[in-house]
């Protein structure tokens, strides 16, 4: 017998395969492993390491501990409580799951999200054992997603022929999709007793349908302690084999049915708080505590004043220019404004600029440092000469001269860059004139 033939159950025994393959039939290495996994049955190299390695000692997979509790209450001797037990999967809950796929998961449908590590049942049984047993029956499709890393799917499995056509015997079944080998998977869960004698039927249907039909040796989801069986169903036609997903559920621990769970003792009158809600709440804390912080009163460049006249609150420079900087400024914009009354493009933000450089003025020097004179006839007071495009190239050249000024004096902030970008504006409005 050739080594070729031989088929691995591991995936030391794919890699051994594959060298040989490669060899043989000179293809690639990636292609040979591909090819050495399909003949252990799987679809390609990544769905055999995914399904070889998920519950192997040597893989020792990392514990993320997940809660699931359900609520209970008798209406007749008006008592309640919960139960909740402890399940330990190979990734997060959330990676596994997600919260959109709930409803379509066998048995998980009436449970919701409720952190990352918590899953609760919105339905209330009457009964603790009835809430033990349910909570079991949503730990066991965590358990089996995990296993088989199959995903639940709302879509629906059967060869052409619709109900007609559908398994011989079908029972508690749901649909899976097989997310690496991208091709999907029915379960079917009757009874033994009601199955026994339709075994042959059953088999019968997957030749004549060309479709796989396998009970795996892991008891199942639906209600393993009383005795219903698992079984897989794919298209074989399309080249699905069910063997990568026999063997790991062969490798898999026992389902979780309330004799072997986990249970955890809580208070059923205190609230319960995992180690993920935990977190969760500590982190919503901390954003709040950041969202909630006083804000600061302002930049260190800026400082805040009042309008004289309306008493608005503003922001100015935290600097004062000198006087004598205040008076060149001044000669330069009253300059542009005698020459553009009729230039609304130009008056309109020149003039806004002075009026508010006249506000920061009063707020940077007394009146010991500028009299009177000196400050009616700051920004004020230009002459009311007519207009004239001649000087339009002048104009520009102080209106870039007070922009040059201001950035010396002043640091860099929001109000200065709001009037250096208002002396922009003016500059393009003049350059439109030439």
């Amino acid at each position: 017998m050739s080594k070729t033939d031989v088929q691995p159950s591991s995936i030391e025994g794919i890699k051994r395969l594959a060298k040989a393959i490669s060899k043989r039939d000179s293809i690639s290495h990636n292609k040979a492993l591909d090819t050495a996994s399909q003949a252990s049955g799987f679809g390609n190299f990544q769905h055999a390491r995914r399904s070889l390695t998920a519950y192997s000692a040597e893989s020792a997979p990392a514990r993320h501990a997940v809660y699931i509790s359900t609520f209970w209450r008798d209406g007749q001797t008006r008592t309640s409580g919960r139960e909740t037990i402890r399940v330990f999967l190979t990734m997060p809950l959330d990676e596994l799951i997600k919260p959109s796929q709930y409803r379509y998961a066998h048995k998980l449908g009436r449970f919701r999200r409720h952190a990352s590590d918590h899953v609760i049942d919105e339905y209330r049984p009457d009964s603790a054992n009835a809430a033990l047993a349910r909570t079991c029956g949503a730990a066991r499709v965590l358990q089996f997603m995990d296993i088989t890393g199959l995903r639940p799917s709302k879509a629906r499995v059967e060869p052409r022929g619709g109900y007609s056509a559908r398994l011989t015997g079908h029972d508690h079944g749901s649909v899976w999709y097989d997310p690496v080998a991208k091709h999907h998977v029915g379960a079917d869960e009757p009874y033994a007793a009601s199955v026994a004698s339709k075994i042959a039927e059953r088999n019968t249907w997957a030749r004549q349908h060309n479709w796989s039909l396998a009970k795996p040796e892991w008891a199942g989801m639906y209600y393993p302690e009383g005795s219903s069986e698992l079984y897989l169903y794919a298209d074989a036609s399309k080249g699905y084999s069910l063997d990568g997903l026999l063997k790991v559920l062969a490798k898999a621990p026992s389902p979780i049915v309330p004799e072997n769970c986990a249970r955890v003792a809580t208070d059923d009158h205190a609230p319960f708080v995992t180690p993920g809600e935990k977190a969760e709440a500590e982190a919503k804390l901390a954003r709040d505590v950041q969202r909630k912080a006083p804000s600061p009163r302002g930049p260190k460049t800026t400082v805040e004043y009042r309008l004289p006249l309306s008493g608005k609150r503003r922001r100015r420079p935290k600097a004062a220019m000198p006087v004598d900087a205040h008076v060149r400024i001044g000669t330069l914009l009253k300059g542009v404004l005698t020459d553009t009354r009729a230039r609304a493009g130009v008056y309109k933000r020149v003039d806004a600029v002075r009026s508010e450089l006249d506000d920061w003025v009063q707020c940077e020097h007394d009146r010991q440092a500028m009299s009177d004179a000196v400050f009616f006839d700051l920004y004020y007071g230009e002459h009311s000469a007519g207009g004239t495009s001649k000087a339009g190239e002048q104009h520009i050249e102080n209106l870039r001269l007070a922009q040059s000024v201001l950035m010396q004096h002043y640091p860099d902030c929001a109000p200065l860059r709001e009037l250096v970008g208002k002396i922009d504006l003016a500059v393009r409005s003049l350059e439109k004139l030439r």
